[in-house]
């Protein structure tokens, strides 16, 4: 029997409309291609598959299908860090910027990107509050970011006087929707922010015809997009100015950002003046500062410059030297257990993977993979159910993004405002140099964010997994989406 009698069409909901899609009715099984072709590829059977896709679902009591535990056979090379990190504490070399080991962290980034200026920071967080002040981010002045993303992404230029004003998503991969940011841009708009949520790349095209149109800067959080490209050049060689993370530990690519040394962050431009205007804000007692700024306004400071210290720790920056080392590697493993996904899931009801626009070439290290879920297409299963049935099965997926993002419009701060310094004074909280008094949010302003956010799961990614590994977890994916209607069946209690 067809998993489907006919196909299924999105229901659209009040608001913008939402790209309708049409789901193929061929249902997976022993007999399609999908199923017979991995099984070919992992050197299995096919019908132990079948019989699996057959049995009781876990979750109501059946066995389940992932049988792999802790699937990552991938060790990063702590020897090597060691052996970095035993110079750094024999040459006493604990602290300082713009020499030694952080200055060959730097030229290495930057030869790895092709940008003309990388800065190291302490964290991608004030990476970009550098980034907003180097292209003129203030008092006043307003940015744009989508509406579903993580706060870091923009709280450089909150506190630096800027008001966030948020905008829709791509309803493909909720991505920042160029359209819907253009639609906000006032005469206090000083920048926009593209973050490349899981690797995956922003519509750069579109995102910077509205710069040029209107003079206003795209700043790019590539926090989790280290190698990713644009147009075949890596992000970061490119565009304004784009701030990458080096939180976490390269382990596994759940545990940190794809360049990882526990905290940091660098920023790269082939600009100038932002280069300039970011070495005088917060690089304290860089050794050449005062050799490096080469613009008259900038002349006259000396190695304190404007006084803040964001360098970024030696001992950091040694740990993030060898993961960069390592990082073409893990970009090609992790590429291909996306591509063996997506294709596995291509054409199934429920379920789609992010879109990703044609001119980019994401990274998947970090961040996982998106795939966004559809109820109407499996009777109306709600994703939560769908998400617990597959846990059941041991595929290790998390209902949401599985890390920090979140609707920003809906945080008490932003939906109410807030009085930050006090007195009235905030860019969020009443009038504010000129900015008209603040109004918030309500649930309902940004409708494709707020569907997007309630019907979507996240996979972890693996560098080297066992054998077998993902094989099981489509099989589970198979299995849910088959007996779907069980779940439907079953007793709120059993799911």
């Amino acid at each position: 029997m067809p998993l489907i009698a006919k196909a299924c069409v999105r229901a659209t909901p009040p608001g913008p409309a939402i790209p309708i899609r049409t789901v193929t009715i061929n249902p997976p099984c022993f007999f399609c291609f999908e199923i017979y072709n991995i099984c070919i590829r992992h050197g299995c059977q096919g019908i132990k598959e079948r019989r699996q896709i057959m049995d009781k679902l876990a979750i109501l009591g059946g066995k389940p299908v992932v049988t792999i535990k802790d699937p990552e056979q991938w060790r990063r090379p702590i020897d090597r860090e060691l052996q970095l990190i035993k110079e750094l504490l024999e040459t006493d070399f604990l602290s300082g910027a713009g020499k030694g080991l952080p200055k060959q962290f730097e030229d290495q980034f930057q030869k790895f990107i092709g940008a003309k200026y990388c800065l190291t920071t302490c964290s991608g967080t004030l990476a970009l509050q550098s980034a907003f002040y180097a292209v003129g981010v203030g008092p006043g002045d307003e940015i744009i970011v989508p509406a579903w993303a993580y706060i870091s992404s923009y709280a450089g230029a909150l506190h630096l006087g800027a008001r966030p004003v948020f905008c829709d998503v791509d309803p493909k991969n909720m991505l920042i929707d160029p359209s819907d940011a253009e639609k906000r841009i006032t005469d206090r708009t000083k920048a926009i922010v593209a973050i490349h949520f899981g690797g995956n790349v922003c519509n750069l095209e579109e995102l910077w015809e509205i710069g040029r149109k209107y003079g206003i800067a795209i700043v790019e959080d590539a926090a989790h997009a280290h190698g990713a490209m644009w147009d075949g050049k890596k992000i970061g060689s490119i565009g304004d100015i784009v701030c990458f993370s080096l939180q976490g530990s390269y382990s596994t690519p759940q545990a940190g950002k794809p360049v990882a040394g526990g905290e940091g962050g660098i920023v790269c431009t082939n600009n100038r003046l932002f280069y300039e205007r970011m070495l005088v804000y917060c690089h304290l007692h860089r050794p050449e500062l005062p050799s490096e700024l080469s613009l008259p306004e900038y002349r006259m400071f000396d190695e304190e410059g404007l006084g803040l210290k964001f360098r970024a720790h030696p001992l950091a920056l040694a740990i993030a030297k060898v993961s960069l080392e390592s990082l073409e590697y893990r970009i090609k493993q992790t590429d291909a257990f996306r591509e063996e996904l997506f294709a596995g899931l291509q054409d199934l009801p429920g379920v789609k993977p992010e879109y990703t626009y044609p001119k980019a070439k994401r990274i998947s290290i970090y961040g996982g993979l998106k795939i966004l879920y559809y109820p109407e297409e499996l009777n109306g299963l709600s994703c939560e159910k769908f998400v617990k049935a597959l846990q059941a099965e041991g595929v290790p997926v998390i209902r949401g993004p599985g890390s920090t993002q979140k609707l920003q419009h809906l945080k008490p701060q932003f939906a109410r405002g807030f009085d930050l310094w006090g007195h009235g004074r905030s860019p969020i909280f009443g009038e504010f140099f000129g900015l008209p008094c603040y109004k918030g949010y309500h649930k309902g302003d940004f409708p494709i964010a707020e569907k997007l956010s309630e019907n979507f799961f996240t996979m972890p990614v693996y560098i080297k997994p066992k054998q077998k590994f993902l094989n099981q977890c489509l099989t589970a994916f198979y299995k849910v989406i088959e007996k779907h209607r069980d779940l439907l069946k079953a007793s709120p209690q059993a799911t």
